[in-house]
């Protein structure tokens, strides 16, 4: 995810899971986190994944991060269902973590050097 303060790009990495019934992208940090702030400071984000495939794909959008109504709690079973061991996580620092939700109208979507496009999400 990218942030940018004062005209300063900021990049995070940030555990995160795509809610498609929502379509929304979900992640969780600490409150006193530095891209809290960011956040706060400017909602508009940018926010790009690849696989752990090892393959080309991949996708990039820039949408608006806002504190979510739902908490890790809420979303734990999706969480783990994506990242192996969150589970553990959560137990520990569940009640600490605050959740994000990203929304963006479209994504760029590249899934090799000829196919690339963008879609309405």
């Amino acid at each position: 995810m990218l942030s940018s303060v004062d005209n300063t790009p900021h990049v995070r990495i940030v555990n995160f899971v795509y809610a498609e019934e929502k379509k929304l992208v979900y992640f969780a940090t600490f409150p006193d986190n530095a891209k809290v702030g960011e956040i706060d400071a400017n909602h508009t984000v940018s926010f790009t994944t690849i696989p752990h495939d090892g393959g080309t794909a991949h996708v990039r959008a820039v949408g608006t991060a806002a504190k979510s109504k739902r908490s890790i709690f809420d979303l734990a079973d999706t969480f783990t269902a994506k990242i192996p061991g969150y589970d553990e996580t959560i137990a520990a620092v569940g009640d600490a973590l605050i959740v994000y939700e990203i929304t963006f109208p479209t994504a760029t979507v590249t899934v090799d050097m000829e196919h690339s496009g963008t879609v309405t999400i």
